[in-house]
């Protein structure tokens, strides 16, 4: 995995001589690698925390590097959700197929036997992260949540999540769901919301969250946003 990543990042560097000397033969051809060099790393399937993260960490600093062009910040972040999927997605865990799971993102400290939550891969995800106790508390959230909530993520820590939802929709959805969860289940639904003139899709899953063998200690939420394309096709 790093000698892909460094690999690419050569090239990288390459092809910006290349632009800047406009040898466009040579454009095309790096062009072409770096491609080849992208699709690869992002395929390789992680055996573990350290290749999932050097994954994430790659996309998240190609999204940085190529800010100004709308199309690769889009292709990157539809990459990084892409490995969320892959790495999260209860599907894919209850199928055994790769070696991460959800509650490895809460690992016990040998030396102290406190628990701490490995912020990573969580803080450089695209889509909105939360983990919330089983007393319907922010316990973590992620910069994406954060700014989406107008917050900084400290300081969420500790608030009750009815701030944030509502009285009414967390009495009539939320709660219901996160309960759910609390018993162990994993719940997945979708909904929408009006912003502006704009309608979105919210996609949300519930996964329980675990601090050690049997020990629930909370719920890990992602919410992904997508637009309504059922306005789109009707304008």
């Amino acid at each position: 995995m790093r000698d892909l990543v460094d690999r690419f990042w050569l090239k990288h560097a390459q092809l910006q001589q290349a632009i800047e000397s406009s040898n466009d033969a040579l454009v095309d051809s790096l062009d072409r690698e770096l491609d080849d060099l992208l699709h690869a790393i992002h395929e390789i399937e992680a055996d573990g925390f350290d290749d999932a993260r050097i994954q994430f960490e790659f996309f998240t600093a190609l999204t940085k590097v190529e800010a100004q062009d709308f199309a690769c910040v889009t292709r990157n972040s539809e990459l990084l959700s892409q490995l969320a999927d892959r790495y999260f997605d209860e599907d894919a865990i209850s199928r055994g197929r790769y070696g991460m799971r959800l509650p490895e993102i809460f690992q016990p400290n040998p030396l102290s036997q406190e628990t701490y939550l490995n912020e990573a891969i969580l803080d450089a995800m695209p889509d909105r992260i939360a983990v919330v106790t089983t007393d319907y508390r922010y316990l973590y959230s992620n910069p994406a949540n954060a700014a989406y909530l107008d917050q900084r993520p400290m300081d969420l820590i500790g608030r009750h999540i009815v701030e944030f939802v509502g009285i009414q929709r967390f009495e009539l959805r939320v709660k219901e769901k996160l309960d759910a969860c609390f018993a162990g289940e994993t719940v997945d639904y979708t909904f929408t919301k009006t912003s502006g003139n704009r309608t979105v899709v919210v996609r949300c899953r519930m996964t329980p969250c675990y601090a050690g063998p049997g020990k629930l200690i909370g719920a890990i939420l992602i919410l992904q946003e997508t637009a309504d394309r059922r306005r789109s096709i009707a304008a």
